[in-house]
């Protein structure tokens, strides 16, 4: 697998030794076209002759290196890494590779041999992506400069161009401008010299060792479709490397830690990987939603063995990572691209911190947008089926789902493939639910599109619209064996939809970014409108009255802590309105709750005077303790410090095989603690963590308890790590831009 790379100056001194001149790499062959790489010599498949990607790369003559003659020879070329990288908010990735944003220019300083002639010498800068470059299709990218006089350099050009903006002698200042609509990937650097009046013998092509340039997307450019506009927005959803996902109950204004630690190794490179596999076409790599729908498919393991394989069981098998367990991101991406298989497992929060990641990481973006009682409509009725028998009871292969919560991603982008006014938040999917085009994924679906019911436009948009604001229809099945709708609920789903606020961590209501409110004119006329589209337009069920000569609601209290007893309220109203509780108690619950804590309550009433049915089922999640983490004052870049985490069990029963996870973007790696002991009924734990921060500025740890009986007990700290200017050490040698160094 690609990674990213890391190196020492002592190191690049020990290259020096060993790597004289300039070496050309083979590491073209990423996708897997495996007709491709058997077919060496080239063979017809219909009316195409179909090449290998290392023959196709031969028959370039441009892509082959000399490194002889009397042209101009590169002494040494600087990416100026650290100002290109500060112009272009890309300082935090770790990735040694030089990482710029499409849209905007960056500077490259290049040593020669010799003093430049500028009447005999000429210089050309060329850059190439994929696997299969070639000038006519973008891929090759050829600049040749203008010696012979400094050049104005074009910061929104519409094509590749290249300026010479200083030069002194033998070295050659450069600023190369990418277009805002540049295909996002890793670049080869080219640097070809040419000594007029001296053909071949005057020529020399050299390819830079390891010094590829990564282009990505520009939220900060106003051409590149992905612009955003407010400061404040690109700072949480592009640079932010950690954040809140919501899991569990609505009720809660406390969002789940994630570590999306998107600067961290491997993340860039894993997300480029995943557009390979996916064999996303070069120009296609242009456009976000190509790559939202490459990734969104590959980061699932039902197409193509992508990076995470989901599972909603009750056990899971030894030596295997539980969903709740997870903490963050960089973790998975890591043991993915280590084994190139698929890691297991996760559920929807999981799929969607990873996708929040990998677009981040390509410069997209992206949040993770919680949805609770969520719809699963699985034959695109845009209604919530649910049927019972003729005694009340539930047909369970017959129902579509709701969830107490789902989580999927929106990302921000322009949609040139769609009519004006459908630009900005966009909805998609990872989690394995229905085929998108033949392949497990969804969206991106338009957030105004799915708000005003505008279900015949690209893509998933029907299926999210269900999932937010669906009718729970409800049938009973009759005497005669005959289906027949009962009730139908306007309001069962869509609740609380959630994501994180910019720049704290509370709770954003999106809720009316997906839909009017509910009962209102709009929201009915809407639903209305999408049933026209529906398998029930010819039956039209609105049309069948419903009756209601009793209204009932169910009340469930919010925050119920883990360990309390849990009372339910359901109020039946005719003229005097009559309230029924029922309480289940702790003991009954404790040893039998899932690991998320959430419990399923099912209510079927029925009034023989009037033969009206009310049936409905709510899923609530109970509320769960905090870790307690403990990090030291004054952290410091490269020194070594403890993080000491605390959990007290919060119920009356021992909780066995408890772990605490630890992760933490550029401070803490993947980590866990396994508790040998079970821990008793109210006991308190403690274990220490290791943490040596990589990098200065604004950071947090996240961490996880989970056990046999309880999981998903959470907890994060941030805090502030300084630069270390003690351990700067002045005198030791640079790392040299010379290539014959690399």
């Amino acid at each position: 697998m690609p990674r990213g790379r890391r190196r020492t100056a002592a190191a690049a001194n020990a290259a020096a030794a060993t790597s004289p001149k300039l070496r050309r790499r083979h590491r073209y062959n990423l996708r897997s076209r495996s007709k491709r790489i058997a077919m060496l010599g080239g063979e017809q498949e219909g009316r195409r002759v179909i090449l290998s990607d290392e023959e196709h790369r031969k028959r370039q003559p441009t892509l082959e290196v000399k490194d002889e003659g009397k042209a101009l020879a590169v002494k040494s070329v600087g990416m100026n890494k650290e100002s290109n990288s500060e112009a272009h908010f890309t300082s935090e990735y770790e990735i040694d590779d030089l990482v710029v944003r499409r849209g905007m220019p960056f500077d490259i300083t290049v040593t020669f041999d010799r003093e430049i002639n500028v009447d005999a010498d000429t210089v050309t800068l060329q850059l190439s992506v994929g696997a299969r470059p070639q000038e006519s299709k973008g891929t090759l990218i050829r600049m040749k400069l203008d010696l012979k006089g400094r050049s104005k350099v074009i910061s929104r050009p519409s094509r590749w161009c290249a300026t010479v903006s200083s030069f002194s002698k033998e070295v050659l200042e450069v600023a190369i401008s990418p277009p805002a609509s540049s295909i996002i990937g890793r670049y080869q650097v080219f640097i070809e010299t040419h000594l007029v009046g001296n053909d071949d013998k005057g020529l020399r092509r050299y390819e830079l060792e390891d010094e590829d340039i990564f282009v990505i997307f520009n939220p900060w450019c106003s051409e590149d479709v992905v612009f955003m506009s407010d400061p404040r927005e690109r700072e949480e959803y592009v640079l932010n490397d950690h954040g809140r996902i919501w899991v569990g109950s609505s009720f809660s204004n406390v969002g789940r830690p994630w570590n999306f630690g998107q600067f961290d190794n491997p993340c860039l490179e894993a997300a480029l990987h995943l557009l390979d596999k996916a064999e996303l076409g070069d120009s296609a790599r242009r456009s976000p939603i190509s790559v939202v729908r490459a990734v969104s498919a590959l980061a699932n393991s039902n197409d193509e063995n992508g990076v995470l394989e989901g599972r909603w069981t009750e056990k899971y098998p030894k030596n295997t990572t539980v969903p709740w367990a997870w903490t963050g991101s960089v973790a998975i991406l890591q043991q993915y691209m280590d084994k190139d298989k698929p890691v297991k497992y996760g559920q929807c929060w999981v799929f969607s911190g990873i996708i929040t990641t990998l677009l981040r990481a390509l410069g997209l973006p992206t949040r993770s947008v919680t949805n609770f009682e969520s719809a699963h409509d699985t034959d695109a009725s845009m209604t919530i089926d649910n049927h019972v028998d003729a005694d009340g009871e539930p047909m369970s292969d017959l129902n579509d789902s709701v969830w107490n919560f789902h989580v999927w991603n929106e990302s921000w982008f322009k949609r040139l493939d769609l009519p004006d006014g459908y630009d900005g938040w966009q909805a998609h999917d990872a989690t394995p639910q229905e085929l998108s085009e033949g392949v497990m994924r969804c969206g991106p679906a338009p957030l105004k599109a799915i708000k005003e019911g505008h279900v015949w436009l690209n893509y998933d948009v029907p299926f999210v619209f269900s999932e937010v604001n669906g009718d729970r229809v409800y049938w009973k099945r009759n005497e005669l064996g005959e289906m027949e709708v009962v009730d139908i609920n306007p309001h069962a789903v869509g609740k609380k939809i959630s994501t994180k606020a910019v720049g704290s961590n509370l709770r954003l209501d999106l809720t009316e970014a997906y839909k009017f409110p509910e009962g209102s004119s709009e929201e009915r006329r809407v639903v209305r409108l999408v049933n026209r589209f529906s398998k029930y337009a010819d039956e039209n069920i609105y049309k069948k009255e419903v009756k209601t000569d009793v209204s009932f609601s169910l009340n469930i209290p919010e925050d119920v802590m883990i360990g309390d007893d849990v009372t339910v309220t359901l109020s039946v109203k005719n003229n005097s309105e009559k309230k029924l509780e029922m309480t289940l108690k702790a003991l009954e619950y404790q040893g039998k709750l899932n690991p998320e804590a959430s419990l399923q309550l099912f209510v079927a009433f029925y009034i023989s005077t009037t033969k009206q049915h009310y049936v409905t089922s709510k899923a609530f999640t109970l509320a769960k303790p905090t870790l307690d983490i403990m990090v030291p004052d004054d952290m410091k870049v490269g020194k070594e410090y403890q993080a000491v985490v605390t959990f007290t069990n919060p119920l009356s029963i021992n909780l066995t095989n408890g772990a605490i996870h630890i992760e933490g973007a550029s401070v803490a790696s993947a980590d866990v603690h396994e508790f040998k002991k079970p821990i008793g009924a109210n006991e308190t734990v403690t274990c220490n963590f290791n943490l040596k921060a990589r990098r200065a500025g604004q950071r947090e740890i996240e961490a996880t308890f989970n056990s046999d009986q309880l999981s998903g007990v959470d907890g994060s700290v941030e805090f502030e790590v300084k630069r270390n200017i003690e351990a700067m050490d002045t005198s030791e040698p640079a790392a040299t831009d010379d290539p014959k160094d690399k």
